[in-house]
């Protein structure tokens, strides 16, 4: 069974803004949006392009989401201190 999900589209711009592969993981706080430096991929994953960059979706959360939304993006961003745009 393949998951479906959507990914919203303020969560494609950040990803193409920042040119780079993330990846959606667990967290205590719920599910993250992280950048591939902070987590690494696992052959399990989903793979998703976004632009030119690759989503890396959890084997794990892809069971249990419906959309990737921008608060997965907050999370990460709140915890790394990092400016949110």
């Amino acid at each position: 069974m393949i998951p479906v999900f959507s990914i919203d589209e303020k969560v494609r711009a950040y990803i193409r803004k920042n040119g780079q592969d993330f990846r959606l993981s667990t967290s205590p706080e719920g599910p993250v949006l992280l950048p591939l430096g902070e987590s690494s991929s696992k052959p399990s994953d989903m793979k998703i392009l976004v632009g030119s960059n690759i989503l890396y979706v959890s084997k794990l959360q892809a069971k249990y989401i419906k959309k990737i939304d921008w608060p997965m993006v907050e999370r990460y961003l709140n915890s790394s201190g990092e400016s949110k745009t």
